[in-house]
């Protein structure tokens, strides 16, 4: 009844470099009887072995008519990601260099097989046209996962290209590419 009252419960039981960000994503497919744009919508939480904590949720209407679900997706991920998860990556980063500074592990990427040979050549690509970095490195221990529920949108940012969707870039404004490349790319 009136009466009710609800309380969240969270639980920490873990130390913050064993935690990492979960980035939900969904979408509604021509959810708007009215104009038939989907909604966007997105839920991160901290999350743990011993750990469950909800920090943030995003609904936003998209601003153009999708034409599949697969089309919402995306750019109910997009969304997500630009506006909750990085900059919640850049926050928790932060933390942990804070809570954990002793344990930082940042290092080069070698290969398993030669890892002379991939060390010489990553130094070299870096000094080819090296323009220093605008923020610090991100610690190797800060984690986004995104976790999204539709095939087709996790075989295309794999793929990092999908022929039927190439519209989207001008009825959305979303560059796949640059989706693929966060994903793919980003050393968390």
């Amino acid at each position: 009844g009136l009466g009710d009252v609800y309380k969240r419960q969270c639980m920490v039981g873990d130390t913050a470099e064993h935690c990492m960000l979960a980035l939900f994503s969904d979408a509604s497919f021509a959810g708007d009887l009215k104009d038939s744009k989907s909604t966007s919508g997105a839920y991160l939480a901290l999350v743990g072995p011993r750990t469950f904590v909800p920090i943030t949720w995003l609904c936003k209407k998209q601003t153009a008519v999708s034409h599949s679900s697969t089309e919402a997706e995306i750019v109910s991920l997009d969304a997500g990601v630009r506006m909750e998860g990085l900059p919640a990556v850049m926050l928790w980063d932060q933390v942990i260099q804070t809570m954990h500074p002793n344990s930082k592990s940042i290092g080069k990427w070698k290969d398993q097989k030669d890892p002379e040979q991939s060390l010489d050549l990553l130094q070299y690509l870096e000094s080819v046209d090296y323009v220093p970095p605008s923020i610090p490195d991100q610690d190797p221990r800060t984690t986004l996962l995104l976790l999204e529920d539709n095939d087709a949108v996790i075989k295309i940012i794999i793929k990092g290209r999908s022929p039927q969707l190439r519209h989207i870039s001008r009825t959305h404004r979303i560059d796949t590419d640059w989706l693929n490349e966060r994903i793919r790319e980003d050393p968390a």
